[in-house]
């Protein structure tokens, strides 16, 4: 057989396969579906945010009581910050914007930390908020597209949730710092300084309802913050696992 000709008939051959598994005449094998590199990437970024997010809850109430201690879960502040503007900075048309609330809130949050003052702890707090809080928006808002329920949401429903309660944190902070003694610790004022700890175990308590009433609000807008934060923390389980839902079935195609 003329060599030519051998080689037209593969030529044929291979263009009428592809033709046949688009007409649906018979299966076509397909291999395993390997992750991209992208979606690897960010998977690892939320691992690690997640892991920051943990690490510094679980230094928060073994380092507090010592300047040592201090400059360590500041350090962990740091790396949670960073860790959340790089998870956020490819998701959502916020880099600049994210990234400048991270390096406003690290510079005041070191300022403060050796030259401690009322009106910049407003200020540093008041920065943290924002931070934490469009961080959020910003993780909610991916959580609600289209698309298979993947490793890499699973973990940043997780991380957002933690968010949530450094969010009512940094307004607790900031409440307390405007208006001292907002918050009584078993029937005494919170001390000043207090544990920087105290406010974040109040805000997570509040954030899963649970409220062991040691810490409680005593003012109308602790107790309203308050109260608010709960309504979060039980609306968030609802809604996210909605919006994965939703996204998820938008993602498939429709069958007749």
């Amino acid at each position: 057989m003329d060599p030519q000709t051998l080689i037209r008939g593969r030529s044929a051959d291979q263009a009428v396969i592809p033709s046949a598994a688009s007409s649906g005449l018979g299966p076509v094998a397909e291999g395993p579906s390997v992750p991209s590199t992208k979606t690897l990437a960010h998977s690892r970024r939320s691992v690690w945010l997640l892991v920051l997010i943990l690490v510094f809850l679980i230094l928060n109430p073994l380092l507090e009581k010592n300047q040592m201690g201090e400059a360590v879960l500041l350090f962990s502040m740091y790396a949670t910050l960073i860790s959340a503007t790089r998870a956020l900075s490819e998701r959502t048309r916020v880099r600049w914007p994210a990234t400048l609330f991270a390096a406003s809130s690290m510079l005041a949050m070191t300022i403060n930390h050796f030259s401690p003052s009322r009106p910049l702890g407003i200020v540093n707090w008041t920065i943290l908020a924002a931070f934490f809080g469009f961080i959020s928006v910003g993780f909610f808002s991916y959580l609600g597209r289209a698309g298979a329920v993947t490793d890499d949401r699973i973990f940043v429903s997780v991380s957002l949730y933690l968010l949530l309660g450094m969010l009512w944190f940094s307004l607790y902070n900031l409440l307390e710092a405007i208006h001292p003694g907002s918050f009584v610790l078993q029937s005494t004022p919170l001390s000043s300084p207090r544990p920087p700890g105290t406010l974040l175990y109040l805000s997570l308590a509040t954030l899963t309802t649970l409220g062991y009433g040691d810490i409680v609000p005593v003012t109308p807008i602790a107790r309203m913050l308050a109260a608010l934060e709960a309504v979060a923390g039980v609306l968030y389980i609802a809604i996210t696992v909605a919006r994965l839902v939703a996204g998820y079935r938008s993602d498939k195609p429709e069958t007749a």
